[in-house]
């Protein structure tokens, strides 16, 4: 999912990528992250994200908070003294992207 996730920040801009895009990504990402209590804030954003990508009227004010605060969520968890891997570097970069993503909202 990171590596999808990744994918789509890198190659397309804030025209280009769908709502239908965003809560597919956030279904991949839901299911990967299922039983891993050190990510349950994560899940619990994406969660909110996904409910307002479906929104008849998205709010993108809204969609930014989110964002920023998915943002924060995983940079925590790749930051944290328990997180070891090549994943922590992904995530650090997933959650730059997901800033910067949401500024252009």
């Amino acid at each position: 999912m990171l590596e999808d996730s990744l994918a789509v920040f890198r190659n397309n801009d804030v025209e280009t990528v769908t709502p239908a895009q965003g809560v597919m990504l956030i279904d991949g990402w839901l299911q990967a992250l299922q039983g891993d209590p050190n990510l349950e804030p994560m899940r619990q954003q994406m969660t909110e994200l996904r409910a307002e990508l479906q929104s008849p009227t998205p709010n993108s004010q809204r969609i930014k908070l989110l964002l920023n605060e998915l943002a924060n969520h995983a940079q925590q968890a790749a930051e944290a003294p328990t997180s070891e891997g090549t994943w922590t570097g992904g995530l650090e970069s997933f959650s730059k992207l997901l800033r910067g993503f949401g500024s252009e909202l």
